[in-house]
């Protein structure tokens, strides 16, 4: 553009020398000029504001390519704490799972009423619910099983003791009869002859003070005769 202004330039005074134009061409000479000139600054200003265009878009799109990496990074990292944190508790679960498959197996190898709180408070740490509830059911059936040996035992102590007592009424009975016999069948006259025949009648020992007792048969005098 510069190179046309000159040339319009040189050919401007070069036709005005030539030619002894009047006042009027050398006006129209001057316009050209001038307009030659507007249209090179508004060349240069329609350059700069591209160029501060272009200019204006690299920078937002340096912007935009930076604010998307921040994100990006941001993101990573993000993803990055949610795994660390999301394996951590995973591996907090499958410990505290351990725990108690380990206190029901305890309670299960042990089964005593003792065992069973503990397993029951293992198993309120378990995260899953499907293990949980496996877990809780071993525990009903241990829970069942020491139910069913307690009623068994409480029924066999009651008829122990029901057996005891029938012993203890047989043989009371039993030593009442003997008594009763022996009362009956013992000498009214000078009690037994000897101790062989207070055995046999079931009467042995006799009392100081017993129907049938004789210091005779009493031999070393402490008032308990055939002993």
């Amino acid at each position: 553009m510069k190179k046309r202004l000159i040339l319009t330039i040189l050919i401007a005074l070069l036709f005005g020398a030539c030619s002894n134009q009047n006042e009027a061409s050398q006006k129209e000479t001057e316009k050209q000029v001038g307009f030659v000139q507007k249209e090179e600054k508004a060349k240069k200003e329609r350059d700069e504001q591209e160029k501060a265009e272009k200019e204006k878009k690299a920078k937002e799109e340096q912007e935009r390519k930076e604010k998307e990496e921040r994100e990006k990074k941001a993101k990573e990292e993000q993803e990055r704490k949610e795994k660390e944190e999301r394996e951590k508790k995973e591996a907090e679960a499958k410990q505290l799972a351990a725990q108690a498959e380990a206190a029901v197996q305890a309670l299960e190898n042990n089964q005593v009423t003792e065992n069973i709180a503990p397993a029951q408070a293992a198993i309120a740490n378990v995260a899953d619910q499907g293990t949980k509830d496996r877990l809780t059911h071993r525990v009903g059936l241990v829970q069942n099983a020491i139910t069913v040996r307690e009623q068994q035992a409480a029924e066999a102590e009651r008829a122990r003791q029901a057996a005891a007592a029938e012993q203890a009424r047989q043989a009371a009975a039993a030593q009442q009869t003997q008594q009763q016999q022996a009362f009956v069948t013992q000498p009214q006259q000078g009690g037994y002859r000897n101790c062989s025949e207070a055995r046999a009648a079931g009467a042995a020992p006799l009392y100081r003070g017993q129907a049938g007792y004789s210091p005779r048969l009493d031999r070393d005098g402490d008032g308990v005769a055939c002993e």
